[in-house]
């Protein structure tokens, strides 16, 4: 490779790393008023810190006296008090910003032990400056056990965060495989469309929380069908009329199921509306566009894709250009344009070759 194929294939990299590191959407998501409220604070403290400290350096070298009532104190005493403020605000930092106000804490505490050390070398090793260096000592000790009580907290809730992502998972593949264990010819439906609506979010540009999210949503999108009839479920033909709105009741079903499950807040919306359509004659409330949840159009696209690219019953599985020439004909009438974008520009990946 010349060096010149060298260089474009770097600016390529660091072109797609950007673009997918600092997207409008996670800039968006920095950009909120309690992020703004963390940044004044964080100034405030600083501002705060720093007078606190040029007033304890004052104070310390200070002969003056300072009344108060009938008693006197020297005003040398307040370098002490101005001392505990400043220690206050480095412990602040680190609870507050975690480890930036940690890397914050020990700088500015490298700094002062620094310039202290210096101070006592320069006197001689002068007693008066030690009370001063015992105290940023202390402080040091005292910023680092609260940041090891802060990171064994983290370890700890990060660790049970994992466990109960693990069991909750664990719950939403039973209920899948419950759903599917009554038609042979959907074995497996649930997880792919879990997977593609995976694929399609994480195109789409969205975090990784909402990633899982909606995995976890198209996972229990069918859920409704656990109470239908197996002879409407399994029928090798078309369904009469009556049978067709015995099926389109399931999405009510699912939702009905899932609306108190407080696993994940938004649980029910695959299962709710992933038969609506973009133009608004899907089912079960016609909704349209925008209506539908962003999560459902998803799904939407990954069921029909997974449906038409499996066997069926009533049809053998369509070959996968078939599918996408589908799909992209109905792009503004039954999908929302921007996933059935995302999704084709997938297929022409050929990222779903080796999945069906």
């Amino acid at each position: 490779m010349n060096e010149d194929a060298k260089t474009n294939s770097k600016k390529s990299l660091i072109s797609g790393y950007l673009q997918k590191t600092f997207t409008l959407k996670n800039l968006k998501s920095y950009i909120t008023f309690k992020n703004f409220l963390k940044l004044l604070l964080y100034v405030v403290l600083f501002v705060i810190y720093y007078k606190s400290e040029m007033a304890s350096r004052a104070a310390g070298q200070s002969r003056e006296m300072l009344t108060i009532g009938t008693r006197q104190f020297p005003v040398s005493s307040l370098s002490g008090v101005y001392t505990s403020i400043m220690t206050i605000i480095l412990m602040t930092w680190v609870l507050v910003y975690k480890r930036f106000g940690f890397a914050t804490s020990a700088v500015i505490l490298t700094i002062r032990t620094t310039r202290l050390l210096r101070t006592l070398i320069r006197a001689n090793y002068a007693p008066t400056i030690l009370p001063a260096l015992f105290t940023t000592l202390a402080a040091i000790v005292s910023v680092i056990l609260v940041y090891i009580f802060y990171e064994m907290m983290r370890l700890y809730q990060a660790k049970h965060r994992k466990e109960l992502e693990s069991f909750n998972n664990s719950i939403m593949e039973a209920f899948s495989e419950c759903v599917e264990s009554k038609d042979a010819y959907t074995k497996g439906h649930s997880q792919r469309v879990a997977l593609y609506t995976k694929m399609l979010a994480q195109r789409l540009g969205e975090s990784k929380e909402d990633v899982k999210k909606f995995y976890n949503v198209a996972l229990l999108h069918d859920i409704g069908k656990i109470g239908m009839p197996e002879a409407i479920l399994t029928k090798p033909g078309k369904l009469t009329p009556e049978e067709f709105e015995i099926v389109k009741k399931h999405p009510v079903s699912g939702y009905e199921i899932l609306k108190n499950v407080k696993i994940q807040e938004d649980i029910a919306a695959g299962a709710h509306y992933h038969h609506e359509r973009w133009d608004g004659t899907g089912y079960p409330d016609g909704l349209k566009e925008a209506e539908i949840p962003w999560v459902a159009r998803i799904i939407s696209v990954a069921d029909t894709f997974d449906a038409m690219s499996s066997t069926r019953p009533y049809r053998e599985k369509l070959p996968i250009n078939v599918i996408a020439e589908e799909i992209e004909s109905c792009s503004g009438t039954q999908f929302d344009p921007k996933v059935v974008k995302a999704f084709l520009s997938l297929y022409l990946e050929g990222a779903f070759e080796n999945l069906i």
